[in-house]
């Protein structure tokens, strides 16, 4: 059984996942998967929220937390040489994009204004890479929880449009509003994975509207699931509000969001869709639906009908 958090948010062990074939999948290890695609499955009917442990990513995050901090110790003239353009890049503290934060957005290939810092572009995309595979294995084992082959996400994921945000919450942050540093909000495309220097501040609501506290273990990952996958499920499966606060300590978080290829067509999913509970959405393109979110052109009320 997983461990649960003060916010009601489940620990997973995913171990099992890992390299996990389907003709490795029997016996012993077949049990072990199923137990992991259970509270997957349990988590995501829920409140969309779970941490995985034994993924396998620690030397990975642990080279990409000391890679992100000597970036955010630069002077501001050479992080602004990494300025934000088209969504990508460095934005700064008190910035229209940032706001009281200073973050760091790479996108998944083709981005070309590297910080001079030795062995920074490396760490990101070694860890981009490894990412992608807990994502993939992740995606797997939420594909078996809607009776879909386990290659349905794998499939459009060919050319995902994922990007790795370095964020730096600075130190001074004051009890009252000034606490809430991100306000509240839910993720717009597939899955969320995201990691924390253990510093607390990540925030859950629950379905009473309350707020709660995600305790992450050391060295976990917290996942949520997004808009894109809320539509996608028929809002079986919901994304969650969720804002970060602060108690003045200086915080450091590095959220991978996974979306599937632009042209993937994002119709409700056959097994969450019932008599009852008709077809909610049109088919949509992931990119126009990711796009619609981002431009305001398709609103949270328009996600959850």
């Amino acid at each position: 059984m997983p461990t649960t958090t003060s916010a009601g948010v489940p620990v997973v062990d995913v171990s099992p996942l890992r390299g996990a074939s389907a003709a490795g999948r029997a016996g012993a290890g077949a049990d072990a998967v199923g137990r992991v695609v259970a509270d997957i499955g349990a988590a995501c009917g829920g409140n969309g929220f779970f941490m995985v442990v034994g993924h396998g990513l620690d030397v990975e995050l642990a080279e990409l937390f000391a890679r992100a901090c000597e970036f955010f110790a630069l002077p501001a003239d050479a992080k602004q040489r990494s300025a934000m353009v088209d969504n990508n890049g460095y934005a700064g503290v008190g910035s229209a994009r940032a706001g009281g934060k200073e973050m760091m957005d790479i996108g998944l290939g083709g981005f070309d204004r590297w910080p001079r810092l030795d062995g920074f572009r490396e760490a990101v995309e070694r860890y981009q890479a490894a990412a992608l595979v807990v994502a993939g294995e992740l995606l797997g084992a939420l594909a078996a929880t809607l009776d879909l082959a386990p290659t349905f996400f794998a499939e459009r994921m060919r050319r995902p449009q994922c990007f790795l945000r370095l964020l730096r919450y600075p130190p001074g942050a004051v009890p009252g509003d000034d606490a809430v540093l991100t306000g509240q909000h839910t993720d717009y495309g597939a899955i969320t994975l995201l990691a924390t220097d253990g510093v607390p501040g990540l925030e859950v609501r629950a379905r009473d509207g309350t707020w709660g506290a995600v305790v992450a273990p050391p060295g976990s990952l917290v996942v949520n699931l997004g808009d894109m996958l809320a539509r996608w499920t028929n809002d079986r499966y919901v994304s969650t509000p969720h804002r970060v606060v602060s108690d003045g300590t200086e915080r450091l978080s590095i959220p991978f969001f996974v979306n599937p290829d632009p042209a993937t067509e994002v119709a409700c999913i056959p097994s969450c869709v019932t008599p009852e509970r008709p077809c909610r959405y049109e088919p949509i393109t992931a990119s126009a639906f990711l796009q619609g979110r981002i431009d305001g052109t398709i609103a949270l009320d328009d996600v959850r009908r």
